[in-house]
């Protein structure tokens, strides 16, 4: 497995963009702290309330970096002319949980309906794969349907709705769907 890690430190993937500009896809790293901090510099206040940490805040965004640990967070960059335009990630879980992930993506809104977002989402699955994990997750506030399309059209499955789950800053709660992938098909055996 550590032969695994290391193929995918140096995971690459070019596409061109509609514009005529290309979009790398790659690991994270150590020197890409002050890009990252720049990407969510760039976010919107209600992109942001989205993130279970305070994105907005490069500290928090500087810590993920400092603390970049490829086995328990997997980050994804999207580069356009050596700017991050997006971030996707895969969290790995330990134990009886151990063969699935979280899936969660951010791009830059400058950047969206170009499919970057789309080229995330299948290296990541692509990752999975080659990981063997068994099952991704992915949660996604209710209002947000065009991102809860793109994820089913890429396979994931609505499994659950929790009523309420998130709150606003302005205290309205919202639904959020839990999706799923299968990437081991266990139908049929007993």
């Amino acid at each position: 497995m550590t032969d695994m890690w290391e193929q995918l430190s140096r995971y690459r993937k070019v596409k061109p963009l509609p514009n005529g500009a290309r979009v790398l896809l790659r690991p994270l790293t150590k020197e890409d702290k002050q890009s990252l901090v720049n990407l969510f510099a760039r976010a919107s206040q209600e992109d942001l309330e989205y993130f279970r940490d305070d994105a907005g805040d490069p500290a928090v965004v500087g810590s993920w970096v400092d603390s970049l640990d490829l086995k328990r967070v997997f980050p994804l960059v999207a580069v356009v002319d050596d700017k991050i335009v997006g971030d996707a990630t895969l969290h790995f879980r330990e134990r009886y949980h151990r063969h699935l992930a979280w899936v969660r993506i951010f791009l830059d809104r400058d950047y969206r309906r170009q499919g970057i977002g789309t080229l995330m989402l299948r290296s990541l699955i692509e990752i999975a794969r080659r990981l063997n994990l068994q099952q991704l997750y992915t949660e996604v506030v209710t209002t947000q349907g065009r991102a809860i399309k793109a994820f089913q059209d890429m396979g994931f499955q609505q499994e659950v709705t929790l009523r309420d789950y998130f709150l606003t800053s302005d205290g309205e709660p919202l639904d959020m769907a839990i999706l799923a992938l299968r990437l081991v098909d266990r139908s049929g055996e007993f």
